[in-house]
């Protein structure tokens, strides 16, 4: 790529755009987006102004003027957008030669961008604190929790009994760890991560485990939505801390902390100092110096090992603590991955000696394998697209001669398996949305029939007792509910977590499943969550909330916040697009890379069949989605700017062709979307890139862009570079806002309140701009 870039600088410049609406018009965009709700208060329009007043001569105004209906009458809206100066950056990817007018945004460093940055986001929350129906909203939606006591958030059981768990009340903003010797036992509360730092007041518990005897456990301690954690260790019997901070580790995301089999010590991965520095799997050792770990797994430690150091991730996890080996795993967003193993007692000397495992073709599933005395069960989809579980002799780990377990079940995806004792259960899916359970026996699948029909099924072990396993039922209008599933008597036994509590607001609601017929004549599942109530033929407001990325599959879940959607008179639906996992591998691959189109298209798909079927109408249609998401999202939009009232990206990729020039490069996300490196892949990634394909003079849809400060995924740049030509571009009468939240990372949240005041702003956005009655702009 060759690079051509002029420094721009900002300067005053002003455009002004009339709508040319009837005053008795509302306004009807459907705009949805998890935002990350910041710490300011409500700004008046007035301090707005004001606050631009000091660099005007640095950054010029963009005045979009529409109307709003509030309580019957109609007032003049003036959205003031901040202006950058556009350069002349121009790159050069093979045959491709791209202007890239906003590439100065990408400069997070400069004032200026900054000073651009901060007005962005003072205007968005301006704009969303002024929508009628927010606050009750709100209260609502805290109401509905608070109808619970206290919720288990994370619970993990070892084979003592010991239950360690992560809890919040409805009185307070954060979970605390809690530990019980057995289920009746009475609680002890072990730790409270205000006690942390207390300079910091939003610190959380990002993760925990538990030795294998229950005598330590690991808490890792983040705060402001940053992924990088600290870890501390801490004595269980009387909550004393063992060892000083342990830094930068990542274990929510990374498979997590590995206990040696003695409990003498743990390994993680480790994020190096520096942006470019290496990562490594360490072991550390109780009672040593937090400085005093020992890389085990990565990079140059090996001779016969290559790991590449740009997207890759080297960690070595131990499952169980009689297993034999330790395997590590050169991690990447790929769903195959490359393996190596040790004996694990050479590893807990610090001193493993590292033989291949699988290549990333022998196709099995990331980290699914697991030992059974003797061999080595795994899940791939080597023989059978629907997948199927395989095992080899772990001796020789003969992967060309794996022996088939079970045959799979026609029509049905395996999702995941659980080894039981000596018994083997998997779960299986339809369409990504109607789930069974199976039991292995003699080669065949064994049906389990279920308390009831669900979407979607999880599996646990209860390392206490290999006669039983924790089965965890939900669905779209179905709360969580948690089963002791005795094996030997083929019993469920209900056993919450936590009390339950009563939603009579949403006993009318229903769910639907269909397919539709996309672009291409491909069956696309959809699932449709509604009111029963409603009246038939009647346009509602109607919420698209996809995906599409990476093989993800959007499983049935059980949200008040979601169906209190539905409960104010809109509809949600769930397109299940190709990129996803739902239909299997091969319908993650139909979505990704020179194929990404059929993602955008298959929502495209969705929304124009539940406006033939009557359900809504294009001035009602939201389409919602986060992260990877926002590609679909944003090709949605340039592709169809008719078919939407509103769009909302959360920390969003829209610029995908930039990746690379991200801090760190691209990593292995290149190899989802495609590299700049490789002249087929860069036409790829020109199609899919939502920046790129904005076009001048277009009425784009109402948009609400959001952006984490301390966001290591996706830099703000990205959505910032989408904002601003957006705004430039577009002629409609619609609200393009781009907020950023200073306390926030990558879209987790962990606090309470501010978890509901992202959807509160989200979903009264939306109404505000599919036209609903209580949502609308006030003075």
């Amino acid at each position: 790529m060759i690079s051509k870039t002029k420094k721009s600088r900002i300067q005053k410049r002003s455009l002004a755009v009339l709508a040319p609406m009837e005053p008795s018009t509302r306004i009807k965009s459907n705009h949805l987006d998890t935002a990350m709700q910041t710490k300011c208060q409500n700004l008046k329009h007035s301090m707005l102004r004001n606050n631009l007043g000091c660099f005007l001569s640095k950054i010029g105004i963009l005045t979009v003027f529409f109307f709003a209906s509030i309580s019957c009458s109609s007032q003049e809206i003036a959205l003031t957008y901040p202006i950058i100066e556009k350069g002349d950056s121009t790159n050069t990817y093979f045959s491709h030669t791209i202007l890239d007018p906003y590439q100065n945004l990408e400069n997070e460093n400069d004032t200026i961008n900054t000073d651009w940055y901060n007005v962005q986001n003072k205007l968005a929350i301006n704009t969303l604190n002024r929508i009628s129906g927010r606050d009750e909203m709100l209260k609502t939606l805290i109401a509905y929790e608070d109808r619970i006591d206290e919720i288990i958030i994370e619970n993990k059981i070892i084979a003592n009994g010991n239950h360690f768990y992560l809890k919040r009340t409805k009185n307070e903003n954060i979970a605390c760890l809690y530990f019980k010797e057995s289920y009746k036992a009475k609680e002890v509360l072990l730790y409270d991560p205000k006690a942390f730092n207390s300079e910091v007041d939003n610190n959380v518990i990002s993760y925990f485990k538990p030795s294998w005897d229950g005598k330590k456990v690991v808490i890792a301690i983040t705060n402001s939505g940053k992924e990088i954690s600290d870890l501390i260790v801490m004595t269980v019997s009387n909550q004393s801390l063992v060892a000083d901070v342990i830094s930068r580790a990542r274990p929510e995301s990374f498979l997590g902390i590995s206990w040696l089999p003695d409990n003498s010590g743990f390994t993680f991965l480790q994020f190096g100092e520096q942006e470019s520095d290496l990562n490594y799997s360490v072991l550390y050792r109780l009672g040593a110096s937090s400085k005093s770990l020992t890389r085990v797994f990565g990079t140059g430690l090996q001779k016969d090992i290559h790991i590449d150091a740009k997207g890759v991730y080297p960690i070595a996890k131990l499952y169980n603590s009689n297993d034999p080996y330790i395997i590590g795993y050169i991690a990447t967003v790929e769903n195959f991955w490359e393996a190596y193993v040790s004996d694990i007692n050479e590893f807990s000397k610090g001193t493993p000696n590292w033989t291949k495992l699988h290549d990333k073709d022998d196709l099995l599933y990331t980290d699914s394998g697991r030992f059974l005395k003797g061999i080595y069960i795994f899940k791939s989809n080597r023989d059978f697209e629907s997948n199927a579980l395989y095992k080899v002799n772990s001796e020789n780990f003969a992967f060309a001669k794996a022996e088939l377990i079970c045959k799979p079940v026609e029509g049905e995806i395996l999702q995941s398996f659980i080894i039981n004792g000596d018994e083997i259960y998997f779960t299986t899916t339809k369409n990504g949305v109607s789930s069974k359970l199976y039991k292995c026996v003699n080669g065949e699948s064994l049906n389990i029939e279920l308390p009831m029909n669900v979407g979607s099924i999880s599996l646990k072990n209860n390392p206490s007792d290999e006669q039983s396993i924790f089965i965890s039922l939900s669905g779209w209008t179905m709360d969580n509910q948690r089963y002791l599933y005795h094996t030997q008597s083929n019993v469920f036994e209900l056993s919450p977590l936590s009390d339950k509590a009563s939603y009579p607001e949403f006993n009318n609601i229903r769910s639907r499943e269909v397919e539709v017929v996309s672009h291409d004549g491909v069956l696309v599942p959809l699932s449709i969550i509604y009111n029963e109530d409603a009246k038939p033929k009647e346009a509602s407001p109607t919420l698209f909330y996809g995906y599409g990325s990476y093989g993800t599959s959007l499983e049935p879940f059980y949200s008040t916040t979601f169906l209190h959607w539905v409960e104010l008179g809109g509809i949600l639906c769930i397109p299940h697009v190709r990129g996803g996992g739902e239909k299997g591998e091969q319908w993650h691959q139909d979505g990704m890379m020179n194929k990404k189109e059929n993602t955008w298209k298959d929502l495209i798909a969705s929304a124009e069949y539940m406006i033939n079927e009557g359900f809504t109408s294009k001035d009602k249609i939201a389409i919602y989605s986060s992260s990877a998401g926002g590609i679909m999202i944003g090709k949605a939009v340039t592709d169809r700017p008719d078919l939407f009232a509103a769009a909302i990206a959360e920390v969003p990729i829209m610029n995908p062709l930039r990746s690379e020039a991200r801090k760190g490069g691209g990593g292995s996300n290149m190899l989802e979307y495609g590299t700049i490196k490789d002249a087929a892949q860069v036409s790829g990634l020109i199609n899919m890139d939502p920046y790129l394909s904005l076009e001048k003079n277009i009425k784009y849809p109402a948009i609400l862009l959001t952006a984490g400060e301390n966001d290591p995924r996706v830099p703000k740049w990205m959505p910032g570079k989408f904002a601003a030509r957006a705004q430039e571009f577009s002629i409609s009468s619609k609200p393009i806002l781009f907020r950023i939240d200073k306390d926030a990372g990558h879209g987790t949240v962990d606090e309470k309140i501010k978890y509901y005041q992202e959807y509160a702003d989200v979903f009264s956005f939306a109404f505000w701009q599919t036209g609903h009655q209580d949502f609308v702009l006030k003075d």
